[in-house]
């Protein structure tokens, strides 16, 4: 499919947008003349718009995967020991 494009194809005569260009879509041929593919009468952002709608989104493929990335181990708080203090019994010299 050519690529599409934005065409100003005349100018409005209606009695509110009386002058204002009119934009349609199409594709230019192998001899310089246009192919009209939406024939709706637009404003410059509608046609943009719609543009938008009919371009077909890009898939990007990755050639390579991401390799994984691995899960740091959390750390954890060391536990601390409790001290039992020996009781110490001094011993009384006689």
């Amino acid at each position: 499919m050519a690529k599409l494009e934005i065409i100003q194809n005349g100018i409005s005569m209606h009695p509110d947008t009386m002058g204002e260009a009119i934009y349609q879509i199409g594709s230019k041929n192998s001899e310089g003349e246009y192919d009209v593919v939406v024939f709706d009468a637009m404003t410059e952002k509608e046609a943009q718009a719609k543009l938008k709608e009919l371009r077909p989104v890009k898939v990007v493929s990755k050639t390579e995967p991401e390799p994984e990335k691995k899960a740091e181990p959390k750390k954890v708080a060391a536990k601390k020991k409790s001290k039992k203090k020996a009781l110490s019994i001094k011993k009384k010299k006689k």
